[in-house]
């Protein structure tokens, strides 16, 4: 069986931040609630969503044209056509291209409760199919710090670090990005940056929020 790659960017998985919200945190979730209100996390969330989404059309695209499938404007006869093209290539010793009917054995295959009536089964089918192609890998510390999610994890991050200060005076900044590169949970997360690295990303954290008119998490230095 083989399989036809992406090649380039469209063959890297997309980067997501993805931040949990969590009212009462957990042991390894940011807390959150203190950098920012619901609405407004929500509404970052929701724009890297749509982020994601672009891209994960854009990758559709490119199979299109990956595997010479002319778009129509026919949603329906595009998708099948391509994932007519995918399975040829995937199963050669199957008779697709004979016999494009074939084409619904591969629905309980994937896992899929469908029949190939409707657009919808056929745009699932082809996304099983280029699983590889259309991952979304969670690493939101290799993201751009102009992401604000990941500026928002790392102010969360920092203010689990203060709350856990068992003295009354609060870690320096560069106090607080050692333990966050050093102690689990948070050295997972942020155990590969470089350190003044942190810092310069803290620092556009607090202007970015300060900015949205957030609360920013104090600076001690």
């Amino acid at each position: 069986m083989t399989r036809r790659l992406l090649v380039g960017q469209f063959g890297k998985a997309v980067e997501a931040a993805f931040t949990p919200y969590n009212l009462v945190p957990g042991p390894d979730d940011p807390p959150v609630l203190k950098v920012m209100s619901f609405e407004e996390f929500s509404r970052l969330q929701t724009e890297e969503i749509v982020r994601i989404g672009s891209k994960i059309v854009e990758r559709i695209e490119q199979l299109f044209r990956l595997y010479c499938v002319t778009r129509t404007g026919d949603d329906f006869c595009d998708f099948k056509s391509l994932a007519l093209e995918m399975a040829i290539e995937l199963f050669p010793d199957f008779r697709f291209k004979a016999d494009p009917d074939l084409l619904e054995l591969l629905f309980p295959l994937y896992g899929l409760l469908a029949n190939g009536t409707c657009v919808f089964d056929y745009q699932l089918l082809v996304t099983r199919m280029a699983d590889s192609c259309l991952s979304i890998k969670k690493r939101p510390n290799q993201s751009k710090p102009g992401n604000q999610l990941v500026l928002l994890w790392l102010l969360a991050d920092v203010e689990a670090v203060q709350l856990a200060r068992k003295r009354p005076r609060p870690y320096s900044d560069r106090e607080a990005i050692k333990k966050l590169m050093g102690e689990e949970p948070f050295k997972a997360r942020w155990g590969g940056m470089n350190a003044k690295t942190l810092c310069n990303w803290l620092s556009a954290a607090r202007a970015s929020f300060e900015y949205s008119g957030q609360r920013p998490v104090p600076k001690i230095n």
